[in-house]
């Protein structure tokens, strides 16, 4: 199987409070083409878009990699900055990923 695109769930390390904030970046393989935003939610949010990604399918899509990675809470809060808010259910978040590309 190709891989058609790459998603990356962003956290940010715990705070005082222990609250984690969270991103997401997916890379379009053919077009090269990059989508970034900040998320409500968690994770599973973010790893849910690969259920509600094909839409015909109706089965988890494997042509996509997912991978996660953290950031220390300065460094993920000056990345985040500019990014716009996606939302927060799967399948909101694979509505706006298809519409920004």
């Amino acid at each position: 199987m190709t891989l058609t695109a790459t998603l990356t769930a962003i956290n940010s390390k715990a705070d005082i409070a222990g609250n984690r904030y969270w991103a997401l970046r997916f890379r379009d393989h053919e077009t090269g083409k990059v989508v970034q935003a900040t998320v409500s939610g968690g994770e599973s949010n973010i790893y849910g878009i690969l259920r509600y990604w094909d839409q015909e399918a109706d089965d988890w899509d494997r042509s996509i990699q997912f991978l996660t990675q953290e950031l220390p809470i300065r460094e993920f809060n000056r990345m985040v900055k500019e990014f716009p808010h996606a939302g927060c259910s799967p399948e909101d978040l694979a509505a706006f990923i298809r519409q920004a590309l």
